[in-house]
């Protein structure tokens, strides 16, 4: 079982680093203009695209698992809000150019080919829109093995370190970039993943006994804890 397939099954609203305690900071310290027309890429199962609903935002929200994506529609229904979810791979999105104010992504770009995936928040995003991205990096270099290790784990193609994000997001288009947030890997970041309980949280049926499940999630925490002096989280911010 990978990584992502264990995060549907278990139905995690929040499995980014730093979990909701981090959505909800970065609300509160940079709030999001009134009447932004929002796009959350990678959505899972919808709790950043609810709870911003719910604050009156129009929002559309992406994810490629089909799971993750009933899941989140089930949560909205069971909220009664309204956001509008599809199923989409972020490298290639299915809206035309320039049709959001802003894209939220939490921890997801790190799983795709940056080369396509920034260039697409690019392109729809509108001129003076702004990308907000946490996002796993590299703190400093990992040897070798280990890192192979990990990014054969969690399907990522390439772990970067902050100037290669700054590099990539420039790259791209982008005419401003900065970290608005850096966060090692340590017992407040611990702390944080774990407040918050999600009431809406759909987990599938028989968890119990899936062995496989359970072996991903026990290699996923000793995954983290065995590299936690490599790791870290940003928070990008980038302007169009």
């Amino acid at each position: 079982m990978n990584y992502i397939h264990m995060l549907s099954k278990l139905g995690m609203g929040s499995a980014h680093p730093g979990g909701f305690e981090a959505t909800l900071r970065m609300l509160k310290n940079y709030p999001i203009q009134p009447g932004s027309r929002i796009l959350e890429v990678g959505c899972g199962t919808g709790r950043t695209a609810c709870h911003l609903s719910e604050m009156g935002y129009q929002v559309t929200a992406i994810d490629l698992n089909e799971n993750m994506i009933k899941k989140a529609r089930a949560r909205a229904e069971a909220m009664e809000i309204d956001v509008q979810f599809h199923q989409a791979d972020v490298c290639a999105l299915p809206f035309e150019d320039n049709q959001f104010d802003l894209i939220m992504a939490e921890s997801v770009t790190v799983f795709t080919d940056t080369s396509k995936s920034l260039p697409e928040y690019y392109r729809v995003l509108d001129h003076g829109g702004v990308l907000l991205d946490r996002e796993l990096l590299l703190d400093k270099p990992m040897p070798e093995a280990k890192l192979q290790e990990l990014l054969e784990f969690f399907g990522i193609p390439n772990l970067m370190m902050r100037e290669e994000w700054a590099e990539s997001l420039l790259a791209c288009g982008f005419k401003q970039e900065e970290i608005l947030e850096y966060n090692h890997f340590n017992e407040q970041l611990k702390e944080e993943q774990t407040r918050h309980l999600d009431a809406f949280e759909q987990r599938d049926k028989g968890l119990l006994f899936d062995v496989a499940l359970w072996e991903t999630l026990f290699k996923h925490d000793r995954m983290i804890l065995d590299n936690t002096d490599y790791l870290a989280s940003a928070l990008f911010r980038a302007v169009k």
